[in-house]
């Protein structure tokens, strides 16, 4: 169920109040929700809860509430949760808030937190009684501070997460720049923005000593398209994939053309789950490669999809194998992300790979 919520901007004592009557509508009538204690300007949870059920059997909730959580701040907040959990050891720690992002939200589930927001999102799991509420609210802040705008679009963008993807930290800002060829002006502003979602941590002033890539990556593919982001043209090679490789193979030389191959026929190599149906090739120029790999337009039936990248990047960090020439895994996983079909499985497990094989791809 989803329960939208007017915009208003709220104290923490009616936030509490209302994300408490929140919680009572999805319990049954017989169930009670009990304010133990509720207190301000002193250590330990903002309030205390009780939720019994019908037998009489309770569970107790540890309340924090908050203006803003920015996913950065979820761990310390659970751990601190955990250090003080008001004479239970059993207690549930519960986070409410105006608004909580989806990365919040994820990063409280992780770690056995509730929340409850007043745009309608809420996680509580209890043991006794039995309680287990999931819903949905906004995706969206609907009261948002003012901040500059960032996100993860465009070719700059995509050169710093492949950066921060491909490399091992620890990753100072200047050499985060250089590598990626952007001034670190941006770097500096996009780190900030990185590090506030929890996708990066750094020590203050220092480089950044922590990259969560395998979110970071997923967070760039809702910016990136392997179809919009580039310009891409399907063809037919009428003797199928295996010719097509044949093609690559002899492109040696001063003449060569220059290429990349990405998707299923890239992920195969390390993580298969099915045959390859379409050869995804990155190229410089179209018009050119076309021809020289024997390919034919095609509105239908294509088997090949040449890429012209939104970036030279992709040509960078790429993988030479029994004569093929692959772009990095951090590139094949996002194109896949973003593809059609069973694409988004074959990047997920590409990515399992890359977890367990980070020695023989990262640099």
């Amino acid at each position: 169920m989803l329960c939208m919520m007017r915009n208003t901007t709220t104290s923490d004592n009616t936030t509490f109040s209302r994300a408490l009557d929140e919680l009572r509508s999805c319990l049954p009538q017989t169930w009670r929700v009990d304010v133990i204690e509720q207190r301000a300007y002193v250590p330990g949870p903002d309030a205390v809860v009780r939720v019994v059920g019908p037998d009489e059997r309770a569970s107790i909730l540890t309340i924090e509430v908050k203006s803003r959580l920015d996913p950065k701040d979820v761990e310390p907040l659970v751990s601190r949760f955990e250090m003080r959990l008001w004479q239970n050891s059993e207690a549930t720690p519960v986070v409410v808030a105006r608004y909580l992002s989806e990365r919040s939200r994820e990063s409280l589930r992780a770690r056995g937190a509730g929340y409850i927001d007043l745009t309608g999102n809420m996680y509580l799991r209890l043991n006794a009684p039995a309680v287990a509420i999931e819903r949905a609210g906004a995706d969206k802040d609907p009261e948002p501070t003012q901040r500059p705008a960032r996100s993860l679009k465009g070719a700059k963008a995509g050169r710093l997460v492949r950066t921060l993807v491909d490399f091992t930290p620890p990753l100072g800002t200047r050499e985060i720049a250089k590598i990626a060829q952007i001034d670190p002006g941006y770097v500096s502003r996009l780190l900030a923005l990185l590090e506030r979602d929890d996708y990066i941590g750094r020590e203050p002033r220092g480089p950044v000593t922590r990259i969560d890539w395998p979110n970071l990556l997923r967070a760039w593919a809702r910016d990136y398209s392997l179809d919009s982001s580039n310009l891409a043209t399907a063809y037919l090679q009428p003797r199928g994939l295996p010719a097509l490789l044949d093609a690559l193979r002899w492109q040696e030389g001063e003449e060569a053309l220059t290429y990349a191959i990405s998707g299923s026929l890239a992920a195969a190599r390390r993580a298969p789950i099915a045959p390859a149906r379409l050869g995804v090739v990155y190229v410089e120029r179209l018009d050119e490669a076309a021809p020289l790999l024997g390919l034919l337009p095609a509105e239908t039936g294509a088997n090949v999809l040449l890429v012209e990248p939104f970036d030279s990047v992709v040509f960078e960090r790429t993988v030479l194998d029994e004569g093929l020439r692959y772009v990095a895994p951090s590139q094949i996983a996002a194109d896949l992300l973003t593809s059609s079909g069973r694409g988004p499985e074959e990047a997920e497990a590409l990515i399992e790979w890359m977890l367990s094989h980070e020695e023989v791809w990262r640099v």
